[in-house]
């Protein structure tokens, strides 16, 4: 869960960032565009994606219970969708439209900051798998030392090599 949260800020101020960089290439043009229009007409939700599940239930007969079931599960899941599509645009759109109108605030060192903190979850993740690994490899080359023993022993008691 924190990893989720981690990449949520990440995106967030990526998104900041965007908008920084929206009005400096304004600046740089000499020309200041209004921000919110231009993020309600550009960054939209499309809800026609989801469609839901629509049917008269008149008996028994004509539909079952599972497809009822599997129709009503196919609409929770829609929404959540839509509920996830439309939670992303919005934050999209906040953060185009706070780094465009506070494009004084370096967040660079925050971004820094979260990037390593993920690097580091990550990492800790996967000290637990250094243990096996360690010993796979040693097992490996215990077993090919022992292997390698065992053929040169049968070798030698069967006088296929000379002995010095």
């Amino acid at each position: 869960m924190k990893i989720i949260s981690l990449l949520i800020l990440i995106t967030i101020v990526t998104f900041i960032f965007a908008g920084q960089s929206f009005y400096k290439a304004d600046i740089e043009v000499g020309e200041e565009r209004d921000i919110y229009n231009f993020t309600e007409s550009t960054i939209n939700w499309n809800y026609n994606l989801t469609p839901s599940f629509n049917k008269n239930i008149e008996n028994d007969i004509q539909i079952s219970e599972y497809n009822i079931n599997i129709g009503r599960y196919k609409n929770i899941l829609y929404k959540l969708v839509d509920f996830i599509g439309y939670s992303s645009t919005e934050g999209a759109k906040w953060g185009i439209e706070y780094g465009y109108t506070h494009p004084e605030h370096d967040l660079k060192f925050f971004l820094d900051f979260l990037i390593k903190i993920l690097l580091i979850g990550i990492i800790i993740a996967f000290v637990p798998l250094v243990i096996p690994l360690i010993a796979l490899i040693y097992l490996s080359f215990k077993g090919a030392y022992c292997l390698i023993k065992k053929m040169y022993k049968f070798l030698t008691k069967n006088g296929k090599t000379k002995k010095t």
